[in-house]
């Protein structure tokens, strides 16, 4: 099987006006979380903790699934066993939740926020 060439085109490239997604409409509505699954990332391992659709933005295949999301770092002991500590913000999310993991918080219902990233953009998180 013959790998396909990109092809170099000649246009003029400049900075553009992206579209933005207005995220106040959901700010407050209440949603359930669906998963926490953790993930291996450039800094080590981490839990992403995320909620059903919340709206489907769009149309077809460039339709965007709205969610609430939240990034919470684990850590490794001296025995090499991953996980998190009771007062690490992962450790007093699940106090908050009063549950014993991360699997049980699949099906908690949080209220949805706006925080902003380090590039500017707001997205639906949840505390």
């Amino acid at each position: 099987m013959d790998k396909k060439q990109d092809e170099k085109v000649n246009i003029e490239v400049g900075e553009i006006e992206l579209p933005k997604l207005d995220i106040t409409p959901y700010i407050g509505k209440k949603a359930k979380i669906e998963s926490a699954d953790v993930f291996q990332g450039t800094y080590g391992l981490y839990m992403k903790v995320q909620t059903k659709v919340v709206d489907l933005v769009g149309k077809g295949k460039k339709a965007i699934e709205l969610r609430g999301s939240r990034i919470f770092g684990l850590q490794v002991d001296v025995d090499g066993k991953n996980g998190y500590g009771k007062d690490t913000k992962l450790g007093k999310f699940l106090t908050k939740y009063k549950v014993n993991n991360p699997k049980q918080l699949i099906g908690k219902e949080v209220v949805l926020q706006s925080q902003t990233n380090d590039n500017g953009t707001d997205f639906l998180s949840f505390n």
